[in-house]
């Protein structure tokens, strides 16, 4: 009020007031998004907002010269752009989603300098788009830099060391994600719960390294028999977790089929390594959370376990059939 004529205060208060709600109407719209569209939307709509009160307000202000700016809330306003080009520096962006916020940036700027007045001094307007240049660069570096670093943080700590695979702790947020987009979706979902066939002896009579060594050859050989699609999840030990969206029961049968004719890799005394494999799809077991429905794999991997290993149990809810079928009495079923 102190700086402006009533005519811009008033301007400037409406649109200012305006910012604000749609400010609002963001944070509360946000709140739902789960995917990364919903997240480039309200990035997009972040950056638009600022860049329509920029463009509102600059031709209004008839700033011309930087230098003979004596209020404090004019320089504010003059300095603007920088603020917006700083906030690209907040978000861990990728180098194609911080070029294409530079170029909405610009676009915007080359806009706002058609609309300055003509009066304008040209070389102060190239002087600011050539400073604001240099920031927007800075900032995007930054953002790029960010999310680099993010990642290798993530990868630090989700990913077990030795087998390359998910780490416990990360599966079980992988599991619960899978699971609820499973059932929402009403799309099929499989787990199978594998453990290797003893592993103990491994360790207990070639060491270690040797048992290191094993380990980490069934969960390579695991990945190359997946999908895309697929997680592999280091549960503890020799114990592996594999998820399959969009697979159901018999999907997976076949996926640990293929595998079990890759193989898994030898043991130190040229034995193959055989494992025990239990499988439950989300469907068939129709339990109400992801833990619930990895008990259920366990327990079929362990009816493998007490009938001597190297074989696989598909739960089934049917109460005239054994619940723990081995891959062979499934094979006569059919």
């Amino acid at each position: 009020m102190l700086t402006f004529n009533v005519e811009t205060y008033i301007t400037l208060g409406i649109t200012r007031v305006l910012m604000s709600v749609l400010f609002l109407a963001l944070f509360f719209g946000i709140s739902n998004g789960e995917t990364m569209r919903d997240a480039y939307r309200a990035l997009g709509i972040f950056f638009a907002i600022l860049l329509t009160f920029q463009t509102m307000y600059q031709p209004l202000l008839d700033i011309t010269d930087i230098l003979s700016i004596t209020s404090l809330v004019a320089a504010g306003y003059a300095l603007f752009p920088f603020l917006i080009v700083g906030c690209i520096a907040i978000f861990p962006l990728t180098i194609k989603e911080a070029v294409l916020t530079l170029i909405l940036f610009f676009v915007v700027q080359m806009l706002i300098l058609i609309l300055m007045p003509e009066n304008a001094d040209p070389n102060l307007q190239l002087g600011m788009l050539l400073t604001l240049t240099a920031t927007a660069v800075l900032s995007a570096f930054a953002a790029i830099s960010q999310l680099l670093y993010i990642s290798l943080l993530i990868d630090q700590a989700s990913i077990d060391t030795l087998t390359h695979c998910y780490s416990r702790n990360s599966g079980e947020e992988i599991i619960d994600v899978q699971f609820k987009i499973s059932k929402r979706q009403n799309t099929p979902f499989s787990i199978v719960f594998t453990d290797l066939d003893s592993f103990k002896s491994v360790n207990d009579r070639y060491g270690h390294e040797a048992g290191d060594r094993v380990l980490s050859t069934a969960a390579a050989n695991i990945r190359r028999n997946a999908r895309g699609s697929d997680v592999l999840i280091r549960w503890g030990g020799e114990e592996f977790v594999i998820l399959l969206p969009n697979t159901d029961a018999e999907g997976a049968l076949k996926s640990i089929r293929r595998l079990r004719n890759i193989g898994l890799g030898t043991r130190p005394d040229g034995k193959m390594v055989t494992a025990s494999f239990g499988i439950v799809d989300r469907q068939s077991a129709d339990v109400s959370d992801w833990s619930a429905l990895v008990e259920i794999a366990d327990n079929q991997m362990y009816a493998v376990k007490s009938r001597g290993g190297n074989d696989i149990a598909v739960y089934s809810p049917s109460e005239t059939k054994d619940t723990d079928m081995s891959d062979e009495e499934l094979a006569a079923a059919t």
